[in-house]
């Protein structure tokens, strides 16, 4: 779900980019309406600003099930061999699945909080700098 959201969110930057691309002329200079850019920059920024919160919300906790869950499973494999993944081929098989699938997902986690750490941090060097709007847009289709 969170990587839909980012999805989502920097596919709208890009539509943007593209439609503010589209009205700059041959010499440079701008042939639509700068304000209805700005405002559409802004309602945009707004949203990242505040799926970053609570993507921030989601992937701890994502995270923190998934550091919990690979805990359970290796101190269930190590001190419980005999009930757990000695028991038979099946168990031992389920065990490991169920390990692979925790560290995947932790991976994706880390992944994603990357991911979206990066788009914040571009947005904010921008925006410190007073680039733009057009080199924030750029930034965006960079990643």
């Amino acid at each position: 779900m969170n990587f839909m959201v980012i999805t989502f969110l920097c596919d709208q930057f890009n539509k943007l980019s593209e439609e503010f691309s589209k009205c700059i002329g041959d010499r440079g200079e701008l042939n639509g309406n700068f304000e209805q850019f700005r405002r559409h920059h802004q309602a945009i920024t707004h949203l990242v600003q505040e799926a970053d919160q609570f993507l921030k919300i989601s992937n701890v906790g994502c995270f923190c099930c998934h550091i919990f869950g690979i805990i359970l499973v290796l101190y269930s494999a190590i001190f419980f061999q005999d009930e757990t993944v000695a028991q038979n081929l099946e168990s031992a098989v389920f065990y490991i699945v169920w390990l692979t699938f925790n560290v995947i997902g932790l991976a994706l986690a880390a992944g994603l909080a990357i991911i979206v750490n990066h788009a914040v941090r571009l947005y904010h060097i921008c925006n410190i700098s007073g680039c733009t709007i057009y080199k924030v847009l750029l930034s965006c289709m960079s990643m």
